[in-house]
């Protein structure tokens, strides 16, 4: 007789069937090594193709050859000495694992495939790429993936500039040119382009449609455009308009400029002071040796957030206690009072404590920058202050503010801080606002 009656629905004790079924095909079907296909030494590519990795995402790894478990203790080791984190050391260490397993070491990975393993295996997060690719670079062992012609603001502008009539944009694109290929100053910026075009869309866009060359715009036509706006967007638009036409009558496009004479007056808010109770405790907020050592330079002597990006290792007098602080109308040298001098030995120590191999020789280094010769992000110590609940720029305010109460005289703020004349008259006429006079633009 079958153990199994189907008319009593009899079973015999034990497991389920489910759960025996389940336990059965997990006994059946273990999880799989996926192992790479042996590579001769010194084989080349036949063909270039694009890897797929995301069979590696839940797959268990082999064990690396000799080669890469070499590689991988010499990383580990670069890693540790250069203070990585935990997490972001496991994470590129993976990365690499696969790399060297399936590739070898024979020839230089491609950076398309190490990004696309970091995809694949989900630590795109934590595997610090531009670190990882640095180790790599120094022993020869990265072929960089291929930068586009141009970056992607000088595409969008050519696309803008594409976008018009013909004529007007064989006008566009010379102004564009004639910026960008100065030979009295340095070359105007492709973002300052891209931003001029979106600030004369409009009239643009307007002109278009009505006239087939910017030779047909008259002055009346710049004046109702500009006055068509108000407060800021006037200026910036007068701006943008000025910068087009002038550029294409020194071209010798146009016979007249019809921007000659615009002005357009903006009401700029005098400089505003900080609540004290937002000053008090101001280093106590963190314990972070750089951010306090910045905290410091802003709020004593009014450094800016490029000022702070652009000082490096050698601005630092130690002996003087001075700083050097080089900005493009020319340099202006800090005096550190007692706080500020002993917050930048302490951030020394530190900086040669945390990061002792970098070849950074900027003063303010991060865990991005330490890799590389070049400075923090520009909006670094701007995002830093407003997570604390500050501005960089109100704190460099209200100290200038600070200085011109107690003084008057335009030449001491221009002495202690390194401002232009112009912006210390507006300091002092925010101080003193009794005083008559028309202040400086």
């Amino acid at each position: 007789m079958d153990r199994h009656d189907a008319r009593t629905n009899f079973r015999p004790p034990g497991r389920k069937p489910a759960q025996a079924a389940a336990k059965a095909g997990k006994q059946a079907h273990p999880r799989q090594v996926v192992a790479p296909d042996p590579v001769p030494r010194g084989q080349q590519e036949l063909f270039p193709a694009e890897h797929d990795w995301s069979a590696l995402h839940r797959a268990a790894l082999p064990e690396p050859p000799p080669e890469a478990a070499r590689l991988l203790a010499a990383f580990d080791a670069h890693a540790r000495a250069h203070a990585w984190t935990g997490d972001a050391r496991k994470a590129a260490a993976h990365v690499l694992r696969i790399a060297a397993t399936w590739l070898g070491t024979d020839t230089p990975f491609k950076e398309s495939d190490l990004r696309a393993i970091r995809a694949a295996t989900g630590r795109g997060s934590q595997c610090r790429p531009r670190a990882l690719n640095a180790f790599l670079s120094e022993r020869d062992l990265l072929l960089p993936q291929p930068r586009p012609a141009i970056s992607s603001v000088e595409a969008f502008v050519e696309h803008v500039i594409a976008g018009y009539p013909p004529r007007i944009a064989d006008e566009l694109a010379a102004w564009a040119r004639r910026l960008r290929s100065h030979s009295d100053r340095p070359p105007t910026e492709w973002h300052t382009l891209r931003r001029y075009l979106n600030y004369a869309k409009g009239p643009l866009a307007d002109w278009a449609r009505r006239y087939q060359t910017l030779r047909q715009v008259t002055a009346d036509d710049v004046h109702a455009a500009v006055t068509a706006v108000k407060g800021d967007r006037a200026h910036e638009r007068a701006v943008a308009l000025r910068s087009i036409f002038r550029a294409l009558k020194q071209a010798k496009i146009i016979f007249t400029d019809p921007t000659r004479g615009l002005s357009v007056t903006r009401n700029e808010p005098p400089p505003a002071t900080l609540p004290p109770d937002r000053l008090a405790g101001l280093l106590d907020i963190t314990d972070r040796p750089a951010i306090r050592l910045a905290l410091a330079l802003v709020t004593l002597h009014a450094l800016n957030g490029t000022d702070l990006n652009r000082l490096t290792l050698d601005d630092v007098i130690a002996a003087r206690a001075q700083l050097l602080v080089r900005r493009p109308h020319g340099r202006h040298t800090v005096h550190l009072d007692d706080v500020t001098h002993r917050l930048l030995h302490t951030w020394l120590r530190y900086r040669h404590q945390r990061w002792p191999r970098t070849a950074n020789p900027h003063l303010f280094v991060t865990h991005q920058t330490v890799i590389h010769t070049g400075p923090a992000s520009p909006n670094y110590f701007p995002a830093t202050f407003q997570r604390l609940g500050i501005t960089l720029n109100g704190l460099r305010t209200d100290r200038i503010l600070d200085e011109a109460r107690d003084t008057a005289d335009p030449v001491h703020l221009v002495r202690v801080f390194g401002i232009s004349i112009a912006t210390a008259m507006k300091y002092v006429h925010a101080a003193h606002p009794h005083r008559a006079g028309v202040v400086p633009r």
